[in-house]
């Protein structure tokens, strides 16, 4: 309690500070200035004569949880208003016919949630993944609306359960309605915390599932097809350390050793800037490998530079083996979609926020790598189709097992 009113009284300080900082951060500086224009234009074209449903989203991968339930919901019955807390997000999707309207959702100051949500007055918020934010919680909860907090995720390294912030994290999350959870692992972590759980699974395995339903469309020259392939996904600068010294070792002669064993490298960066993609290049061409840029593509070219957003799901479709970044820092990102496409799947020692992924490394579904060296081994097991489909036989049975969780999610938000 002290904690969250340490919260509310430094909040106009951190507002002050946000409106000086916009002027070097151009997405805070889009959404600042478009924020009450968008929210307006949502609150004036709501119709009036069904039930408005709040789903929030604070990036493209919680959005993309949220499309096989935004899919099944009866429009006739309910209004949805999508939010988003990123504008490259917004920007995207703004015109996506899997909801009403949608708008920015408001930074977490009190004045500003109480203002969103009087207005707005849902018949439900609901909440995916990560972004909870205390002001938002309680003003709904004055407001007598309805919370659901869907696919939560709070391992057992999220901030929530730091002892530190933990009064905080049981005054806020006592206040939230309804908690489906993926795991029972997840539901251990959240019931400190609030003991109305259900466990439900995760509504990312079906969205996946059904994107590979409809990923029909080759995307990758035909040369393409006939190589062996090992993709290096959503990775950062500690990856790519690893990944460029790796390469060095594995293939020494560099495009002579590719071209001669038939293998392409596919490099997709977790955040793809100019300068970076440039600097990925020379760092190659130092080490005797020429590479291609995906928007630009050269199909004589052993090493492809993916440098356009929102394809890496379905590159995996072309991949025998699939090393997935983050896992040296922050934490893996997702293992759930090279697993849908039966790649042999690599990835750091961070794990954790993903459940996922610990199911994977507990069950030997995975190679655990923790330094070069392992990733040069991993990137040996391209020779090795037995322990390749020693693996990958497994992978089907493991994504059937944790599909199905749309459904289990719908009937418990009551929609």
């Amino acid at each position: 309690m002290v904690i969250y009113f340490l919260y509310l009284l430094f909040s106009p300080l951190l507002f002050l500070f946000i409106h000086f900082y916009k002027f070097f951060n151009k997405k805070l500086f889009n959404h600042l200035q478009n924020e009450r224009k968008i929210f307006y234009k949502a609150l004036n074209n709501r119709d009036h004569t069904k039930k408005l449903l709040i789903f929030h989203a604070a990036s493209a991968g919680e959005f993309e949880q949220l499309k096989p339930l935004l899919k099944k919901i009866d429009r006739k019955k309910y209004y949805i208003l999508q939010t988003f807390m990123s504008p490259a997000i917004y920007e995207q999707q703004q015109y996506c016919q899997l909801f009403d309207s949608c708008c920015y959702h408001p930074y977490d100051f009190i004045w500003k949630s109480y203002y969103f949500f009087k207005k707005l007055k849902p018949y439900k918020y609901i909440i995916t993944r990560h972004d909870l934010w205390p002001n938002h919680i309680i003003i709904c909860r004055l407001l007598k609306i309805p919370i659901y907090y869907i696919n939560a995720n709070i391992h057992k390294n999220s901030i929530w359960i730091k002892p530190a912030v933990r009064t905080l994290s049981k005054f806020i999350f006592q206040y939230i309605n309804y908690i489906f959870v993926p795991s029972k692992r997840i539901q251990k972590n959240i019931f400190m915390l609030n003991s109305n759980i259900t466990i439900t699974g995760d509504s990312r395995f079906d969205q996946i599932l059904e994107r590979k339903e409809l990923n029909i469309n080759p995307i990758l020259p035909n040369q393409y097809h006939k190589t062996n392939n090992i993709i290096f996904g959503s990775y950062d600068s500690v990856d790519e350390k690893l990944i460029l010294s790796s390469l060095t070792e594995s293939f020494p002669n560099g495009d002579q050793d590719l071209k001669k064993k038939g293998i392409s490298i596919f490099l997709v960066p977790h955040e793809i800037h100019n300068n970076h993609i440039q600097d990925l290049s020379i760092k190659l061409k130092k080490l005797n490998f020429n590479s291609s840029l995906y928007s630009n593509i050269n199909a004589n070219y052993n090493i492809v530079i993916i440098n356009i957003v929102g394809i890496l799901a379905d590159l995996y479709k072309y991949s025998n083996l699939a090393y997935v970044g983050g896992g040296f820092t922050r934490g893996v990102h997702s293992v759930i979609e090279p697993a849908t496409y039966n790649c042999l799947i690599g990835f750091g020692p961070n794990c954790e926020m993903l459940d996922e992924a610990v199911y994977m490394r507990e069950k030997n579904l995975s190679i655990n790598i923790a330094n070069q060296y392992d990733l040069k081994e991993f990137i040996q097991l391209i020779y090795n189709q037995k322990k390749q489909e020693k693996i990958k036989k497994l992978l089907p049975e493991f994504i059937k097992s944790h599909s199905g969780s749309t459904n289990k999610i719908l009937s418990g938000l009551n929609l």
